[in-house]
């Protein structure tokens, strides 16, 4: 203990006397750390880190086989709650947007239509007042009562104590207030937090539509808590039952029904692997960019090992063993990690602190709880110490490889620049690595760049998209019909107005998907299916608007009604799926059936476009005239014409509020703004890679400048020699950098190869990556010569500018 106290010390000591080196190695090694911590902050929140509730371990989330997206039906929700004799209790949740109208004023709020068993599967507990009961949700109308949550109590109460009982109106129906939920609980979903709960009983009256009886309408999600005791082997058996019996008495909408329990937090599996993968990628990613500064501070630390020879030549001839010399050098390794780990940890903490408060560009719920937590430190403490025993043992073949004798009889210069030292290895090494990092930068921007420029199918710029309910407002039926049509007028009548129209939603924001049956079909069960194909219900001038050319045949009209024959225009995918030709034009006034058995023609084709992801591939879309399948959900978009955008969104608000003030807005901005949370994977992915990709560069950089700078300088009297003897410019150029010039070249190769071999790696992080793609090749090429320049500038003036006379005087 007093050797190591002693080390330390003189550990110390070594970064008073080596500011510059300290600095360096320190925040080079924080950036690394840092870079990995937030990666696992990130993990941590996302995917290690369980729901905040009691016995978690007990929780689980149901979810169809054979299916990704976790949703059911409620009869088979009901059915499963009621038959089950494995579970303690299980719930249905449902995500809706309501208008909340409270204190005279009125504004969207997100929140959970939920079954009474739900605080009761996440034992929750209330900071006020009562939380919702299996009498609350008994039968529709059995409970006006409403939960909200403790973030909604702050900010849209104001932290009122006297919160509770106070009467609001939701889609303009009174609420009670009967509690406030405990501050830590943020929903079922890691990354959704929900502002109030309310019994999904009263669907029907809240919503205008009632599908708690269609075994169809598949659309929430079911938690369940497990009974203590209960096997895995039971719960399977139990589940296979209750799926067995519901096929055999529903077995249209049931043919394939089963059951698993997965984790929650991610909506089953839906997201779960994707986010896995990410961040896999992106942690693999960290790894190479800590790994390359491990290399860089090793080389580093070779190089000042071997200007330290004589002093260690002198240690060993006065009687210390190579092993205290070691045990001296490995101190001075960890001490410089921990320094360099605690700044990695603070540097990650503020930025876990800020991605906790950042809010994406969206209306959805979405926030991203990944508060840095005390496992933080202990992670930071753990890679501090790998760190820096990795860079630190890189120094001992020459410790071992010292001879006392020869290291004092030459005053402890080396022959550096002769002969193959480990430091040139791993400058090779370092340079690889960052030439992956940088690899990815490249796939990433390039990546970014195709996103922005891809055809989606449609135009957003100089359009102004509103986002509203009418069934908030209590329209339903032909009233909500009749308002959206007269909204439309009175919008398309303004001044500055190129086109409008309106649609249930929109590609890229929140789309259904819908069965596709052949023409000839009479049982619409799913084994006879054709396709799956999304589906919007849009009115005339919609196309025009959103600027999607129409390839064949005519438009939706108003004259498309209930009592009119069913018609559709589909996008060119459906005509080759359906058809299995490319044939637009014949597709004109053929048939196919939806899930109902009803007989639909298309009148129209349009283009292909992007209707869920970016990434997605070409996929079936079928547009229904909204006039004809009547629906309160209103996405309305305004193309202006050139230079008249700019105050359009607030036009469009003023003319609802004219109409209806009760109508909450959920969102009325430019449609390119309201696309950014579509285009925020390849952000973040962007972003990300870019971080990597700069600290590889600057380690890249770093390290070569290093090592040239220590080459030059240890070799400055050979150089002096060489000029003295007549030597040319070029001469002294190449025996001085020769070697660094191979290195670089060499490293900046195998890391263009490594590259190249991650694509699968990237593909993971950005959609169509190629690391093969020549512009990514061209441009990683030239950033590698660029940085090798810069690197080697200094040095080479310092060897140009030689003074024999005055060198050969001083030494």
């Amino acid at each position: 203990m007093s050797n190591l106290l002693q080390d330390v010390r003189f550990a110390l000591r070594q970064m008073r006397r080596s500011p510059g080196f300290a600095m360096t190695a320190v925040l080079t090694l924080a950036l690394g750390i840092a870079a990995n911590l937030i990666v696992f902050g990130v993990v941590d929140a996302l995917i290690l880190r369980p729901l905040d509730v009691e016995r978690v371990d007990r929780v689980r989330q149901v979810q169809p086989t054979g299916l990704a997206y976790p949703v059911f039906a409620y009869p088979e929700i009901r059915e499963l709650r009621d038959t089950n004799t494995v579970f303690s209790s299980a719930a249905a949740e449902v995500s809706q947007n309501f208008g909340m109208e409270a204190d005279g004023l009125t504004r969207p709020v997100w929140g959970l239509e939920v079954s009474g068993q739900y605080f009761e599967v996440l034992a929750v507990k209330p900071a006020m007042g009562r939380l919702l009961t299996r009498e609350d949700d008994d039968h529709p109308g059995a409970s006006n009562a409403a939960v909200i949550t403790w973030s909604t109590w702050k900010t849209e109460f104001n932290g009122d104590p006297g919160v509770v009982g106070k009467t609001i109106r939701l889609n303009k129906q009174p609420y009670t207030i009967v509690g406030v939920t405990e501050p830590r609980f943020h929903g079922t979903e890691t990354f959704l937090q929900p502002g109030i709960v309310v019994p999904i009983a009263n669907e029907e009256a809240l919503e205008g539509v009632s599908w708690l009886n269609q075994w169809s309408s598949k659309n929430i999600f079911a938690m369940v808590r497990l009974k203590d005791g209960v096997t895995d082997a039971q719960v399977k058996a139990d589940l296979d039952a209750i799926a067995n019996r519901v096929r055999q008495e529903h077995p249209v909408e049931e043919e394939k029904l089963g059951y698993r329990l997965t984790e929650p937090g991610l909506i089953g599996d839906y997201i779960q692997r994707p986010v896995r993968a990410f961040m896999s990628a992106v942690a693999g990613l960290g790894g190479i960019v800590l790994l390359a500064a491990c290399a860089n501070l090793g080389s580093l630390f070779a190089a000042r090992t071997a200007d330290r020879t004589r002093e260690i030549a002198i240690r060993m001839a006065v009687g210390s063993s190579r092993w205290r010399v070691v045990q001296q050098v490995m101190v001075e390794a960890v001490v410089i990690a921990f320094f360099g780990g605690a700044v990695a940890c603070g540097l990650a903490w503020l930025g876990l602190t800020e991605l906790a408060r950042w809010n994406p560009p969206t209306d959805y719920p979405i926030r991203f709880l990944v508060a840095p937590q005390p496992s933080l430190i202990l992670v930071a403490l753990a890679v501090s110490v790998v760190a820096g025993l990795v860079f630190g043992v890189m120094p001992l073949r020459q410790i071992f490889k010292t001879d006392p004798n020869d290291a004092i009889k030459s005053g402890g210069q080396g022959l550096a620049g002769r002969r193959w030292a480990l430091r040139d290895v791993l400058l090779a090494l370092q340079i690889a690595l960052c030439c992956v990092t940088v690899t990815a930068a490249f796939v990433a921007l390039r990546g970014m760049t195709r996103a922005l420029t891809m055809d989606l199918g449609f135009n957003p710029k100089n359009v102004t998209l509103s986002r509203f309910d009418v069934s908030q407002a209590r329209y339903t039926g032909e009233a909500a019909g009749q308002f959206q049509r007269r909204l439309l007028e009175r919008v398309s009548a303004m001044p500055g107005v190129k086109a409008a129209g309106y649609a249930n939603t929109t590609p890229l924001a929140n789309p259904s998907t819908t069965d596709i049956y052949a023409d000839q079909t009479t049982d619409m069960r799913p084994s006879n299916v054709a396709f799956a194909s999304f589906v919007y219900g849009v009115s005339p001038g919609y196309f025009n608007a959103a600027e999607t050319r129409m390839l064949a045949g005519r438009d939706v009209s108003f004259a498309d009604t209930p009592k009119t024959p069913r018609v559709a225009v589909v996008n060119r995918e459906f005509v080759k799926s359906l058809l299995h030709s490319a044939d637009i034009h014949a597709a004109v006034g053929r048939y196919f059936k939806n899930r109902k058995g009803e007989l639909v023609q298309i009148v129209g084709v349009v283009e292909n476009g992007k209707y869920f992801f970016l990434s997605e591939d070409q996929s079936e879309a079928l547009f229904y005239p909204i006039s004809q399948a009547p629906d309160t959900a209103t996405d309305l978009i305004v193309r202006a014409d050139d230079g008249a955008e700019g105050d359009m969104a607030e036009r469009v608000r003023a003319v609802i509020r004219e109409m209806d003030a009760a109508i909450p807005l959920r969102a009325s901005e430019s449609w390119k703004s309201a696309l950014a949370f579509s285009f925020f994977p390849a952000q973040v992915a962007t972003a990300a890679l870019s971080v990597f990709g700069g600290f590889g560069l600057l380690l890249s950089i770093a390290g070569t400048f290093g090592l040239a700078s220590y080459t030059v300088s240890k070799r400055l009297r050979e150089l002096s020699v060489r000029v003295a003897l007549g030597a040319q410019g070029r001469q002294v150029l190449w025996a001085a950098l020769g070697r660094m010039l191979g290195l670089l070249a060499a490293g900046s190769v195998a890391g263009m190869l490594l590259g190249v071999a991650t694509g699968k790696l990237l593909s993971a992080v950005v959609y169509q990556a190629s690391a093969q793609d020549p512009v990514v090749i061209f441009a990683v090429g030239m950033t590698m010569v660029l940085a090798g320049l810069m690197s080697v500038t200094g040095p080479v003036r310092r060897a140009l500018r030689v003074d024999p006379a005055n060198l050969l005087r001083e030494q």
